[in-house]
């Protein structure tokens, strides 16, 4: 988010953003507060859309309601990081450009193929566009190392920058797809595994399966012991997840206190089997307040799976997850229940 105002503007923002934050009821989280922030500051319009509507439809904001604004109108951005990428790149574009320039005859091609990258950077708005861009840059440069002798000093260091930038990118997108709370994937990184698991599904005709799990009466944890306790609870959870999966398994943070795990090449009765480890894992852990070692007793989870349709769109295949979820949190929680028992 840019935020330049000036700190009368910026405390006006802060007194109408808390006001908001008061009048719905909800605790000052970050989420909660850069939401209303932008509500108030009107940086966000698409952002105020929604609100709005959620509002004149009553709508409530919930936590669960207002991480998904956040996701969708605020993070799913990356507009810091993109904005940092892609005026780095432009001041490289530059250089280099001027750097041919300099020279005549078979260079001149490049410097045609430069200035075209400058027009493409002005339509760039995701991580994929800005690798494009750094890809094309670094084909340019490696052809510009070995055609033109005046400029092999200066490219190879343009080249070096450019890895460098390359590195950088790889990092930032990585961390664009990473749960800062739980260090597991996020919904983005989720969504891109899903579709390269049915790729790999309808090439190899494998199936897969999902377990959708939410952590049975979270928020009377966050209501008895506070939101830190909470967020402890999340990485607890998300250490014994990782214990009980294999290498290919995928588990990610799909939304306040839900998870989703992605299992390849996994059946239903292969994704049951690991439910029920995961299950058994939870039973044997007895989950302490760190400060003054009282017990909380043992946690529990409900666990909904599904298997994937060949060619069916990934939503049927978590709507299917979700029913089963509900159907466990419904008849007692700490359940585990597959899809053959909604299909009736």
């Amino acid at each position: 988010m840019n935020y330049s105002e000036d700190k009368g503007q910026a405390g006006e923002y802060l007194r109408l953003t808390l006001g908001y934050i008061a009048k719905y009821s909800q605790p000052a989280s970050p989420v909660n507060y850069t939401i209303w922030y932008e509500y108030v500051s009107g940086k966000n319009q698409k952002l105020r859309k929604a609100i709005d509507a959620s509002i004149e439809s009553a709508i409530p904001l919930t936590d669960k309601n207002m991480e998904t604004l956040y996701r969708k109108f605020v993070a799913d951005g990356d507009r810091i990081v993109i904005s940092k990428l892609l005026t780095k790149i432009n001041l490289m574009l530059r250089e280099i450009t001027s750097h041919v320039l300099e020279t005549e005859g078979d260079l001149s091609g490049h410097g045609t193929n430069l200035r075209g990258l400058s027009e493409q950077i002005r339509k760039v708005q995701d991580y994929e566009g800005i690798k494009h861009i750094v890809d094309q840059m670094i084909l340019e440069t490696k052809d510009l190392i070995k055609s033109g002798s005046r400029l092999q000093s200066r490219m190879k260091i343009s080249s070096a920058d450019l890895q460098q930038l390359y590195r950088e990118l790889e990092k930032s997108q990585q961390e664009a797809q990473t749960d800062s709370l739980t260090g597991l994937i996020n919904r983005r990184g989720l969504e891109k595994r899903f579709e390269l698991e049915r790729i790999r599904a309808k090439q190899n005709n494998l199936s897969f399966s999902i377990i959708l799990l939410d952590i049975d009466h979270f928020k009377r944890v966050n209501d008895t012991y506070g939101h830190l306790v909470g967020d402890s609870l999340l990485r607890g959870i998300s250490g014994i997840l990782k214990t009980q999966l294999r290498r290919k398994d995928v588990a990610a943070r799909y939304g306040g206190e839900e998870f989703l795990i992605l299992l390849p090449e996994t059946d239903l009765g292969g994704a049951d089997a690991v439910a029920g480890k995961i299950q058994k894992a939870l039973s044997t852990k007895e989950w302490k307040l760190k400060d003054s070692g009282q017990s909380m007793g043992t946690i529990t989870v409900s666990m909904g799976i599904s298997m994937y349709a060949m060619n069916e769109p990934g939503n049927n295949m978590i709507k299917r997850a979700d029913d089963a979820l509900y159907m466990a949190k419904n008849t007692g929680r700490n359940q585990i229940v597959t899809q053959a028992s909604i299909q009736g």
